[in-house]
């Protein structure tokens, strides 16, 4: 047992030379910050792949990159109101950092590393936003940005139906929320599987049951997307009938957004 903490002991005396490799200058605003933060951390093995990427050019400018963004966040924030980085958050995240450079994906595993630190905002870091962000594509980041401060988002459902067989219907487009039409996406087209895959990591619950008030609002959707339903109705006595519902943010979702999607707040 002593062994192993005096291991630790050993790794955590690494951390002012694995910071100075990072950022250069000890002296730089946020670096004592990072340093108390990451302490607890240090000599748990996340920080074995640091020096392997400082020497690779592509990812040491990855790591730096990362770690730059993360100290911008730490630099406000009083030493005395550093919380030390719980470990099953800390450790996977010190790991991605040293090799992811998606700028979407990386900026949500800095923010909750961010929110892991300060006594104030610790309570918003859950171990498994680790594992969510791990199950997430660049894309998908954009569309929760959109979701940020918003609790349901309206969706219509188009059926084509034959008119005389009222029960039958086809569904031709579903989830149908305009989102990828203001979110620049690289693959517009997986909007539907990026909802489905939200609803499976339980961020959001799929409402075909209930729809909002506001009838407007799914008037507009179905005038967005009536046209790429054209040449389909009137033919072989065929309709289009549009349904509506909604999409809720769950309370884990809404915590998800809070701890990852969001930067900490500057102190003025």
């Amino acid at each position: 047992m002593t062994s192993g903490w005096l291991e630790v002991a050993r790794e955590a005396a690494k951390l002012p030379a694995l910071l100075s490799d990072i950022y250069g200058d000890l002296l730089k605003p946020g670096v004592r910050q990072v340093g108390k933060a990451l302490e607890t951390v240090i000599g748990l093995g996340n920080t074995a792949l640091w020096p392997i990427a400082l020497a690779n050019e592509r990812a040491r400018i990855s790591l730096e990159r990362n770690f730059e963004k993360y100290r911008e966040q730490m630099n406000d924030v009083p030493e005395e109101k550093v919380s030390p980085i719980p470990p099953e958050i800390g450790v996977p995240v010190a790991e991605k950092l040293a090799y992811v450079s998606d700028e979407e994906l990386s900026q949500l595993y800095v923010n909750l590393l961010a929110k892991a630190s300060t006594v104030d905002t610790a309570h918003f870091a859950h171990p498994s936003f680790v594992n969510v962000i791990n199950n997430l594509c660049p894309d998908e980041a954009i569309i929760l940005k959109a979701l940020h401060r918003t609790t349901s988002v309206p969706f219509i459902t188009a059926n084509l139906y034959q008119k005389d067989k009222k029960n039958q219907f086809t569904t031709i487009g579903d989830l149908l929320t305009g989102l990828e039409t203001r979110q620049k996406l690289a693959f517009p087209r997986n909007t539907v599987a990026y909802m489905s895959n939200f609803e499976g990591l339980g961020l959001i619950q799929i409402r075909r049951d209930v729809h909002l008030a506001d009838a407007a609002i799914y008037t507009s959707l179905e005038n967005l997307y009536r046209p790429s339903f054209l040449g389909l109705e009137g033919q072989d006595n065929l309709e289009i009938k549009f349904k509506k519902g909604k999409i809720e943010v769950t309370p884990f979702g809404s915590l998800f957004i809070n701890a990852c999607l969001t930067k900490l707040a500057k102190r003025g």
